[in-house]
């Protein structure tokens, strides 16, 4: 199977895990209202599940002039951007679909870092297609009647630009180390600093009944444990930008679980954003070389 295959099949694993994330995110604030308390819990069940993977590996430890890459990799994409996201939707002019759609701009941030940082080419068919899918993002995410910029969507704003960066520093790491190392360290490393909230979190996480404590472990385990290793998967083998307009696939997948899973029902406008969204992304897909497409799997 070609490489290019089976990175695209690891993205869309990892687009419906991270998009099951919103609608268990949702589930487990009508038990714990403290949304700083859940991204400490979520981090903390995806460092256990994957420092037990590493002790049954037995993981070596990273070359100690990449800890600090590391380290920044993962205190960009894990304690601060989940800090960004749950501070700026915590503010009451920020939408669920109005943030959903800052974060989805995030396959731009990593275009525009990979660039200078990788040496990635953009073609025009990258941008088209990233054009092309965040306009159905809009449609599907944004409420025309209660739109606004506040400090809360540049807040937002920021948590995608951390996300992006981490994005594009992982990159990096990923070619002197394997996929599910890569995803290993940076969790642990981007959990520890979060983990300081714990004092502050103890009453209401002690008080959470055991529905509550199953879907955070899922959340900890499956979008963040399982996902992440399956987009370090795909970065191993696909260029940032390429990978990342996958990211746009989110708001639609969302919507379809959090109408099975919670009975929220879709609007209307899904039938002409999704195909949108999705035809923005086989857009992006387009002008790859062929060394690419054909590079026998590794």
């Amino acid at each position: 199977m070609k490489r290019t295959t089976l990175a695209y099949i690891a993205l869309l694993g990892t687009m419906l895990l991270w998009s099951s994330a919103f609608p268990g995110i949702k589930f487990v604030l009508r038990r714990l209202q403290d949304p700083y308390a859940i991204a400490m819990l979520r981090l903390g069940f995806a460092s256990a599940g994957l420092l037990v993977a590493a002790a049954i590996m037995r993981l070596p430890l990273p070359h100690r002039e990449d800890l600090g890459m590391i380290a920044l990799t993962g205190v960009l994409g894990f304690s601060l951007y989940h800090c960004l996201l749950n501070l700026g939707m915590s503010y009451e002019m920020v939408s669920a679909g109005q943030g959903s759609f800052i974060i989805s701009t995030v396959p731009i941030w990593t275009t525009l870092l990979a660039r200078p940082y990788l040496g990635e080419e953009i073609t025009p068919y990258a941008w088209g297609g990233m054009a092309l899918g965040l306009s159905g993002v809009g449609l599907m995410s944004l409420d025309p009647s209660s739109l606004s910029f506040s400090e809360g969507s540049l807040i937002v704003l920021s948590g995608a630009v951390s996300s992006a960066s981490c994005f594009v520093l992982q990159k990096r790491l990923l070619d002197r180390y394997r996929p599910l190392h890569v995803s290993i360290y940076v969790t642990i490393a981007g959990s520890l600093p979060i983990l300081a909230y714990l004092p502050w979190a103890w009453e209401p996480v002690a008080a959470m009944d055991t529905a509550g404590w199953a879907a955070v472990a899922y959340l900890g385990l499956f979008p963040i444990g399982l996902g992440y290793f399956l987009n370090a998967f795909a970065l191993s083998r696909l260029p940032a930008n390429r990978s990342t307009q996958f990211l746009l696939m989110v708001p639609l997948f969302a919507t379809v679980l959090a109408w099975l899973i919670l009975g929220d029902w879709p609007r209307p406008i899904i039938a002409v954003g999704g195909p949108m969204i999705l035809g923005g992304i086989l857009l992006g897909q387009r002008g790859t070389s062929s060394e690419d497409e054909d590079s026998p799997e590794a």
